[in-house]
């Protein structure tokens, strides 16, 4: 008796254990995702309609710069780990 309330007690706690890792996980996600100036579809990469942990980083891990375009003064978006662009935002007038 005392040898299955240890097993029952191991399994429920392999359980919780990875069911607080799963929604730590899943949370820092969202987080990440939320702190982007970026929509969802612009931190889809490649465009398959799932935003993975390795594009959320590459995205989250960005600064911006002034750029003038066509005369007007936009922020530019860049990648820290390569400097390429992620996105530029220009005034709408």
């Amino acid at each position: 008796m005392g040898s299955r309330r240890v097993r029952i007690v191991a399994a429920v706690g392999v359980v919780l254990i990875v069911v607080a890792t799963f929604a730590s996980g899943r949370a820092w996600y969202w987080v990440l995702c939320r702190t982007v100036p970026m929509s969802f579809a612009e931190v889809d990469l490649n465009h398959n309609g799932r935003v993975s942990f390795d594009e959320a980083d590459y995205v989250c891990s960005c600064g911006s710069r002034q750029v003038t375009l066509e005369g007007k003064q936009c922020t530019e978006y860049f990648a820290y780990k390569d400097g390429l662009p992620l996105k530029t935002v220009c005034p709408s007038n």
